[in-house]
């Protein structure tokens, strides 16, 4: 090969490395931003589950706009450790915070299976509202076994479905409002596009 194919190589895999690096250093962004709302934004809704709504959907709008493959997994960890920072409680504080990551990574799983198979937008909708759901419950884990944050005994199952239906319903909210902002945005992106860069 030649040296002017080496170089061509060599840019072409130094502009990805950026765009990467780009993409991921905003993800980590929007994970502080949606940190600070979920450690100091205030509802009338005291439902449990109910602040997925701050960190999940604006950290999946943007995993969908960057489309980098562990967008989510960044976003829904610096989320995490943003609020903790803040004095705040997210899945349980430091021993559950895992479980935020693990639903940031069920996230990106859903959007990387949405975007390789190119899914229409209405199911699209409706499997990333379902990765949202999951999410949610993953971090509902918490409910049962931190001690902190349960209002109920593990014996008292009719509580438990309670809080779990709650956690479902903000799930999916969540998701389906960060999938819905997302796809809006991307769609938006492609039309600014000029007619060769499509």
């Amino acid at each position: 090969m030649s040296t002017f194919g080496l170089l061509l190589i060599e840019g072409k895999a130094a502009r990805w490395n950026r765009a990467q690096l780009h993409g991921y250093l905003s993800m980590a962004a929007v994970g502080v931003m949606s940190g600070i709302l979920v450690a100091y934004g205030r509802t009338p809704i005291h439902m449990a589950g109910h602040k997925v709504v701050f960190w999940m959907a604006p950290v999946l709008a943007s995993r969908l706009v960057t489309r980098r493959s562990a967008g989510a997994s960044v976003g829904a960890l610096a989320a995490a450790m943003t609020t903790l920072c803040a004095g705040g409680r997210i899945a349980g504080g430091v021993t559950f915070m895992p479980l935020v990551v693990l639903a940031g990574v069920v996230l990106d799983v859903a959007a990387r299976m949405v975007e390789k198979r190119r899914v229409r937008w209405y199911r699209a909708l409706i499997v990333l509202a379902a990765a949202g759901t999951i999410g949610n419950l993953i971090c509902f884990v918490k409910r049962v076994f931190d001690p902190l944050g349960t209002f109920f005994s593990v014996g008292n199952w009719r509580d438990i479905l309670i809080m779990a239906g709650s956690h479902a319903v903000f799930g999916f909210m969540a998701g389906f409002l960060g999938a819905g902002v997302g796809g809006a945005l991307v769609m938006l992106g492609k039309e600014k596009q000029p007619p060769g860069n499509v």
